[in-house]
Formats: structure tokens, sequence, C-alpha cells
């Protein structure tokens, strides 16, 4: 389990970030004018600054945006490759012992899409649903447990154009097995409903919560079940559209009180069947579900550490989206050290050390390391001194 610290301060906020953003990727220096250590201050100063690197080079270091520019592309590698380097990192913060090595988790997945408003040709890119005036986006896919207090981002993988629901979920169960961590159960938004991605989970025995959605407008076996009574706990069973597979699950019919949309859970597991009947583990999937939209917290607070760019470079958004993850893990560890010091219950609120603090204080010491240049050469040869009347 990783050491606690006697006191937190802007220089533990600092020493620690930068530990965990040099274990990503093997940082070397860029000619003789830009050396790893500046690169990795380079990137954190975007972060907490919310700025561009063009804004952040020209403000505070001695070399050209351009030769910035290019010291950070030199570092970054395939777009698996800097998933990879950023997996490691988040799981390096993790504040584990052996006995949470061993334990089970539960997961919950989801995707985020970041609005991208340049050339439609732009490789990477996918499209969606009309959003912040645009329908063209770099998607992102995030693993986090579902755990008071313990919210660790524990998966991150940038999603290209075709890449299916299941895929995702393969691959981010891939990377935290890697890292050694177990999972229990799942808890997946309704984009995640495809019979495929269902079979998957049944396949590796996992616990699972899935809204699902109607299929097309006519009568079938999935949109019949729409119109069940709330609370009926039934078996769906379908065939999938293209492989043509057997698909059947345990579901649970609900409508909450004054809202007129009914909505239908796919769900497995949740205890023993021979122990825990199938209302109550009806109910515990629902409650799980209810859990997860702790993933769609962590998104609004991980913007509060992503830098500003317009690049077209796929691999160096990628980057800057796992380093805002990373300073939102860094908080949560740091908030757990507070709560495990005063013997906090597991709700309780922390609020010693808010996370745009922590990326206050991580400001206040780059922005000491990497003074402001507030000096506007100016230039020309009939420049003049102002005359006086």
């Amino acid at each position: 389990m990783r050491p606690g610290y006697s006191s937190i301060t802007p220089d533990t906020v600092h020493t620690l970030a930068r530990q965990t953003l040099e274990a990503c990727l093997e940082w070397k220096p860029f000619r003789d004018s830009v050396t790893a250590r500046d690169i990795v201050d380079l990137l954190l100063l975007i972060a907490v600054t919310g700025a561009s690197l063009f804004a952040v080079v020209r403000r505070r270091f001695g070399f050209s945006h351009e030769t910035g520019r290019r010291a950070v592309h030199s570092q970054l590698a395939s777009p698996d490759a800097i998933a990879d380097g950023l997996a490691r990192s988040l799981h390096h913060v993790l504040a584990f012992s052996r006995r949470d090595r061993r334990r089970r988790w539960i997961v919950a997945i989801d995707t985020h899409n970041c609005p991208y408003y340049g050339d439609r040709s732009t490789p990477g890119i996918i499209g969606g649903q009309k959003k912040q005036g645009t329908k063209y986006f770099f998607g992102y896919a995030t693993a986090i447990l579902i755990h008071k207090r313990r919210r660790y981002t524990v998966g991150l993988i940038s999603v290209t154009p075709k890449m299916k629901p299941h895929e995702i979920v393969t691959a981010l169960l891939k990377q935290i097995d890697r890292h050694g961590l177990s999972v229990r159960g799942m808890a997946l938004d309704s984009g995640f409903d495809s019979g495929e991605t269902l079979l998957l989970l049944q396949e590796r025995g996992l616990d699972y919560t899935v809204p699902l959605r109607r299929k097309g407008r006519g009568t079938n076996r999935r949109n019949a079940c729409f119109a069940w009574a709330s609370g009926t706990v039934g078996r769906l069973d379908w065939v999938t559209d293209k492989s043509r597979k057997p698909v059947s699950t345990d579901v649970l019919v609900w409508r909450r009180k004054n809202q007129p949309e009914t909505k239908v859970y796919a769900f497995s597991g949740w205890g023993s069947a021979e122990v825990i009947n199938v209302r109550r583990r009806a109910w515990l999937a629902r409650r799980r579900y209810r859990e997860r939209f702790g993933i769609e917290t962590s998104y609004r607070q991980k913007n509060q550490g992503k830098g500003m760019t317009t690049a077209k470079d796929a691999t160096y958004r990628l980057l800057l989206e796992g380093l805002a993850h990373l300073l939102r893990q860094v908080w949560v560890l740091l908030t757990e050290q507070i709560a495990r010091a005063g013997r906090r219950k597991p709700r309780d609120w922390i609020g010693e050390l808010t996370l745009p603090m922590m990326i206050e204080w991580l400001a206040d010491v780059l922005k000491n390391l990497h003074p402001e240049n507030r000096s506007i050469p100016l230039q020309g040869d009939d420049l003049r001194q102002p005359s006086r009347r």
C-alpha cells in the first residue's frame, strides 16, 4: 500500500503528480534545449491552467512553441501505447493493500465524447448525436470502481469509429486484468445493451446490470417487456441480429413514481440464486446501476484539469484526456488518505482538499518553477517615442 504523508502541501501534490505522469512513458530530452523534466512540467501546466501548448510555452519557457510541440510529440508512440502507459500510471496511484488486490471489485464502464469542430476527414473522430454544436467527436471509454471514497479510474482507452460495445468492454477488461485487479460485477449504460455484450459478461461469469433500449418500432420480444407491470421480474430471450446467437437474461421492469418512462434492466448475479431470491437480486441490480452515476461525475471532475487543444492528432488528445484523469486520480488518493487519518465515515464529505484547490496548489508550484515572461519585445525601425504636447 502506498505510504501516507504526515501533511499534504502543494509540494506534496506536485511531487505525486509529477511521479504519476513520469510513470506513464519513458520521457526523453529533446535535443539540447528541452529536458525530460521540462516536458513533464509543460504537460502539467497545460492541464492545470486549461491553456494550450502554444500559450504555456510562449509565457513560461525559454524555447519556442514549435520546439515545445516537437518535444512533446517526440514522446508519443501509437494510441495503444499511450493508453497502456496511462493505465499503468492510473494503477500506479492506487493505494491498495494486498487484501485490496485480492478483492473482487464492481466496475462501471461508460463512454465520453469530446466535441471536435475541425475537418470531418480527421482520422479517429466518431459521429454521434449533435452536442455542443457538432456531430463529430473524439471518443474515450473508462472503467471506474464503484466504491465509496475509492472511485478510482482503472481503465482508459480511445474509441475508434467502428468499435462495437462488446469490443470496448473487452479492451477495458483486458487492461484491468493486466494490472492484477479482479472484477466481480459491472454496471453499464444502455449503450452497452447489445446481445454480444451480455454474452461476453455471462461467459466471464460476471454480475451485471444493463438497461435495455427498445429495438425498432415494431413488436418483438424485447419491446414487449416494456408493457409489463412495474416491479415485474422475468426472463427475456432474443437472437442477435448479425451473429444470430441466442441471448437469455433476467430482467426487471421498473417505473418510478411520477415518471412516465418505463425502464427495463437486464441483470445477472448479485448474490447466489440458492440463497437470495430473484426479486432481491433484481433490487440489488437496480441499486448497483444507480451507483454507476459516479462515473459521470468523474467526467465533470476531470474536465477541471484538462488542457485545451485544437490539434488533429488523436494520440496527443488521448494524452491530455489521460492526464486529466491522472490528476483526478491523485485527488482521490489524497482525499482517501485524509479520510483514513480522520477516521471518517464513507459518506462523510471531505472538504479539506477539493479538486479545484488541489489543481490551484499544483499550478502555484509549477508557476513558481517556471515564472511567466512578462516582457513584450517591440520590433521595427520606425518605432518612435510618442510625442508630448
